[in-house]
């Protein structure tokens, strides 16, 4: 799931109007090799580092190996399910749902080269699927077809891409011991919707749960979340604190140089910034709700402009910001740039040339890339695209899309190719979808997304 849409978005599920599984088979029956197409736009990739923009969407995570050019050739980084769901056939090459950016463990954190995705794999496979999928009955963990039965949150993964069949995730009862096939209870604060990620030097993971995406929605436990988990002594990050339980659709966080966090709270149209002090350990936020006991200082961080903020992520070699709006000006949106302290410095892509823009990240050279979810007039998804901008002198070019006929792409993260144990010319080519896989609505959990 990503920062968060406009008040009312949904992002999709297998009760809507379109199925993931439908999505994923067609999907995979058009999977071919990518190396010839690939090796001719990237010779020597193999051999020296490149940019590759991880974008999820439809539950996969796509890689696009960027030239510069529009549509370069993409490929399937994660794969939600395996080719036939149905039976204990070929396994999936992951075989995990999974949503927004993607975040590296720093070294602090004990487990360095591996990252976390926001997953709600067995959710969507064994809960909401009805016939629950084959694997789901797997309970062996070295099984490639193991599932297990994690709430939503965040998934564990190798440098190779591959789940470690470990999981970050707040309690939710009863979730566990909900039948195949039938759905859980009703989803707690942290696990409505998680999103985004950012770490600090200490290894605590800081994240973002969405939360409901009804404005008329005032349940309490419904609100989006900015939470923090520790470490701790064995690297399981499985104790954790509440900064906030007051959002209304937080988006994916953002991290200074000095440890600030930056949240999007698009349903009030506001982006804040919250400083130390930040909790150390669970013992911070000793109570049933485990909310911090001294919360950290929470301030307006304006953005002139951006009246509906998604998104926020650092321009390169300074010390200022481009913030998404997803929806004003209405109906498509802005992408603006802004200084420290939160004054408009220019705008980076006007209102015409946008769809609704939700993650964002840049590239080495200074490339800004993004998610466009593309909503239809009754705020419904549609389908989306992956689209870049590029810098001539300091001007941001014209945008060049990458990818479209996307199924709600959320977030965006670009990575060097060194960092992963994956030789991406080898992965099975993503191809253009069926805008007929893409047209929105449905419903979801959450009530902010489709999942």
């Amino acid at each position: 799931m990503a920062a968060a849409p406009a008040p009312g978005v949904r992002r999709g599920t297998s009760s809507g109007a379109f199925s993931i599984d439908s999505i994923g088979a067609a999907r995979r029956l058009a999977l071919v090799p990518v190396v010839a197409l690939a090796a001719l736009i990237l010779p020597h990739a193999s051999a020296h580092a490149f940019d590759v923009v991880l974008n999820a969407q439809g539950e996969f995570m796509d890689g696009y190996l960027v030239n510069g050019t529009a549509l370069p050739p993409k490929v399937v980084f994660i794969d939600p399910d395996p080719p036939n769901p149905d039976i204990l056939g070929t396994p999936p090459r992951v075989g995990r749902h999974v949503n927004g950016k993607l975040c590296f463990f720093p070294r602090a954190s004990g487990l360095t080269g591996k990252f976390v995705v926001a997953d709600d794999t067995y959710r969507e496979s064994c809960l909401d699927r009805n016939p629950p999928q084959a694997r789901c009955s797997v309970t062996q963990r070295g099984s490639r077809f193991f599932v297990g039965k994690d709430p939503d949150g965040w998934a564990v993964f190798r440098r190779n891409g591959k789940w470690t069949k470990r999981h970050i995730h707040t309690p939710w009862p009863g979730f566990a011991e909900t039948p195949q096939g039938t759905s859980p209870p009703d989803a707690p604060q942290g696990n409505r919707d998680p999103q985004g990620c950012a770490f600090d030097s200490r290894g605590n993971m800081f994240a973002t749960d969405v939360g409901s995406g009804d404005p008329s929605d005032q349940n309490p436990n419904h609100r989006g979340s900015l939470l923090i988990f520790f470490p701790g002594p064995r690297h399981r990050y499985d104790t954790f604190c509440f900064l906030d339980k007051n959002l209304a659709q937080a988006g994916m966080p953002a991290m200074d140089e000095t440890g600030n966090i930056y949240v999007p709270e698009t349903g009030m149209l506001r982006m804040w910034k919250y400083s130390p002090p930040f909790p150390s350990s669970a013992a911070d936020c000793p109570n049933a709700d485990h909310l911090v006991t001294t919360p950290p200082t929470k301030a307006l961080f304006p953005t002139p402009g951006a009246v509906t903020p998604s998104s926020i992520v650092r321009v390169p070699h300074t010390d200022h910001w481009y913030v998404a709006s997803i929806i004003v000006p209405f109906p498509t949106g802005i992408i603006n740039e802004y200084d420290a302290n939160g004054v408009l410095v220019r705008n980076i892509v006007p209102s015409n040339m946008l769809k609704n823009p939700l993650g964002m990240d840049v590239g080495s050279d200074g490339t800004l890339y993004y998610a466009e979810l593309n909503l239809n007039p009754d705020f419904s998804t549609g389908c989306g695209r992956v689209s870049m901008v590029r810098f001539v002198g300091g001007m941001p070019q014209a945008p060049e899309i990458l990818g479209k006929n996307l199924s709600f792409p959320d977030g965006v993260t670009v990575v060097d190719s060194s960092q992963l144990r994956v030789n991406f010319l080898k992965l099975p080519q993503a191809p253009e979808p069926d805008p007929r896989t893409c047209s929105g609505g449905g419903g979801s959990p959450s009530g902010a997304f489709i999942d």
